[in-house]
């Protein structure tokens, strides 16, 4: 062993927390692990590319970084979902049946294209359905929607036709929540137990 790997690592009272670790108090390991940690700091670590010695502060400088990329991959998958979903609820004023007005339903009295936004908007803006039954609700009534069929669920048409009876069109509920800089619903961000 050479001298950088016998030697030990900065005994800060708790080294790991320089590369942003901390014990999990409340866990089953939370205070063992923390004193297994204190009792028996690394001597060193080393690269998996070339086996080369690393600091501790290089090894934070990693880890740093490689928080970075994850969050700039975030917010690049964030503005690409805005898009699809923008996408999506542009396309429903483009289908060749948008100006048919819905006769059957919760929906009828409303065009298919205007039905349709809106049902785009509240999916995206007042979502429900992330505990299961409703999570399966909510796939499946996507799925339903991007078939080109009008999903009846959440009370969906019903606010709808609230929010129409103020005045409110879909793109005018859609402009209206992007001047507020409401944020969007991000299945990335549901907690899964």
């Amino acid at each position: 062993m050479s001298s950088v790997t016998k030697r030990r690592l900065p005994d800060d009272d708790g080294w790991w927390s320089v590369l942003g670790l901390r014990a999990m108090p409340g866990s089953a390991t939370g205070g063992q692990a923390e004193r297994v940690l204190r009792e028996h700091p690394p001597i060193g670590f080393t690269s998996k590319g070339d086996g080369g010695p690393l600091s501790l502060e290089q090894v934070a400088a990693l880890i740093e970084a490689a928080a970075q990329e994850r969050e700039q991959q975030r917010e690049l998958a964030a503005i690409e979902r805005r898009e699809a979903d923008l996408a999506e609820f542009e396309a429903a004023f483009e289908q060749p049946n948008a100006a048919d007005v819905v006769e059957r339903g919760r929906w009828s009295g409303i065009t298919r294209g205007e039905a349709t936004a809106w049902c785009w908007n509240l999916f995206q803006y007042e979502p429900h359905g992330f505990v299961h039954p409703g999570s399966q609700v909510r796939a499946e009534a996507l799925a339903t929607l991007r078939s080109g069929v009008l999903p009846e669920v959440f009370g969906y048409p019903e606010r709808a036709r609230e929010l129409i009876e103020k005045g409110m069109t879909a793109r005018g509920y859609r402009q209206l929540r992007e001047e507020l800089g409401s944020p969007m619903f991000d299945p990335s961000k549901v907690r899964r137990s």
